[in-house]
């Protein structure tokens, strides 16, 4: 007597295959998210530019965009300086007030002189700035900003490369110790003490 084969699977079988393959779909996705977030974000993170295209002395701001990031450059009595274009109050991006003469964000009033730092508002602190290199014609480093602060341009500069991969936190204009999630224009009046 001969049996028949039956290449058909059971309900087990065809439910086992469908449980088998939704793991390895869930699998495959989370080592890509995992692998596509180990990977470096370093492409796009340069910007060069040649000493003719950098603002006059205490001029007008380039503005200027990476891939990654948006940022000023400023030249002051200081030096060139990269400053992000976001206020460091509630991230809203902020244009410079030609009129004023200061960077003036729009969201909440927040003002910043050309050198970066805090005027008034509800900013807690400076401009943020990203680090930057000055190089020579032959594209040689002839200086580095110190973690992006300001820096005179050397005898020799023929450009300027921004580097965004890394922003640096401006300076804090207020102790931090009181207020560490949001930071008031003036310190408030404490009551007084009464026996």
């Amino acid at each position: 007597m001969q049996q028949s084969l039956s290449l058909k699977p059971t309900r087990r079988e065809f439910l086992n295959y469908i449980w088998g393959a939704s793991m390895a779909l869930v699998l495959a996705q989370a080592g890509g998210i995992t692998f596509w977030f180990a990977l470096p974000r370093q492409r796009g993170t340069t910007k060069t530019f040649s000493l003719t295209e950098l603002p006059t002395l205490n001029g007008r701001p380039l503005s200027a965009r990476t891939e990654n990031a948006g940022f000023h450059l400023t030249h002051s009595e200081r030096g060139i300086a990269a400053f992000d274009n976001h206020c460091t109050h509630s991230r809203c991006v902020f244009p410079w007030s030609e009129a004023a003469g200061i960077f003036a964000c729009p969201c909440h009033g927040s003002q910043f002189s050309l050198n970066g730092d805090y005027i008034a508002g509800p900013a807690p602190r400076s401009l943020d700035h990203y680090d930057f290199e000055v190089w020579d014609a032959n594209k040689q480093v002839i200086a580095t900003s110190d973690q992006g602060q300001p820096l005179p341009l050397p005898e020799g500069a023929a450009f300027v490369r921004v580097k965004t991969d890394r922003l640096f936190q401006g300076k804090w204009h207020f102790d931090r110790a009181w207020f560490p999630e949001y930071a008031p224009t003036q310190m408030p009046e404490l009551p007084e003490h009464r026996h």
